[in-house]
């Protein structure tokens, strides 16, 4: 998987995951299967998914749920990269090189010119998407869960349809939760399997990419 498509999924599944609900919201009140209602011009579910995709981009809200996880797989790229470093390092380094994605830039810069690595980062990338889309998936569940608990005390006639669909979604967010953070293990075991070919192939590189660095810092001083 490429980024341009990693990226027009990540905008698109939060968007779909929601209008799918949505469906699922109006067969409740209007009584009605799914193939049963009448939706002659799809382009208008299309218009609202790419409209809710592009609320999650540009809101970031989807960074809820993934903060943490995000901390902790960077944390292990940067604590492997100066790891790999051997020469001699000053504490006062270290802590500039943790600052600012220094250690992730070095880490990229040596996966981006690397056709063995690159592969590897196409699993990297599915990955990344299964860790973003359980994280939409979780978050527009539990929300949509309100909503039919809500709607559950204003449209009677519906309201067992309503509570029933109310604890399916809890059950769907709860899964989610748990899918996600299984992503985030699989996501660790990647990067670590691209830093083991960079501890076997590119220790040379990562010495001299982190002295480039500590040298332009040094200058500056």
């Amino acid at each position: 998987m490429s980024q341009d498509t990693l990226k027009t999924f990540r905008l698109l599944i939060p968007g779909i995951i929601a209008v799918l609900i949505g469906y699922y919201y109006l067969t409740i009140l209007t009584g009605k299967d799914f193939n049963q209602l009448d939706f002659k011009d799809f382009s208008y579910p299309l218009l609202a998914a790419v409209c809710i995709g592009t609320f999650f981009y540009l809101s970031d809200i989807r960074f809820l749920i993934t903060n943490y996880s995000h901390k902790k797989i960077d944390l292990n790229i940067k604590n492997h990269i100066i790891k790999l470093y051997t020469k001699p390092i000053s504490d006062k380094d270290k802590q500039f090189l943790f600052q600012k994605n220094r250690l992730k830039d070095i880490f990229y810069n040596i996966v981006d010119n690397d056709e063995s690595l690159k592969n590897k980062a196409k699993n990297v990338y599915f990955n990344g998407l299964i860790w973003t889309s359980t994280a939409d998936l979780m978050i527009i569940s539990l929300f949509s869960a309100i909503i039919f608990l809500i709607s559950a005390f204003i449209f009677k006639s519906s309201k067992n349809e309503l509570i029933e669909g109310c604890f399916l979604l809890i059950i769907i967010s709860l899964i989610s939760i748990a899918l996600h953070y299984l992503s985030v293990l699989k996501h660790i075991n990647l990067s670590n399997e691209q830093i083991g070919y960079i501890e076997t192939h590119k220790l040379t590189q990562v010495d001299s990419l982190v002295s480039k660095v500590l040298e332009q810092n040094n200058e500056s001083v």
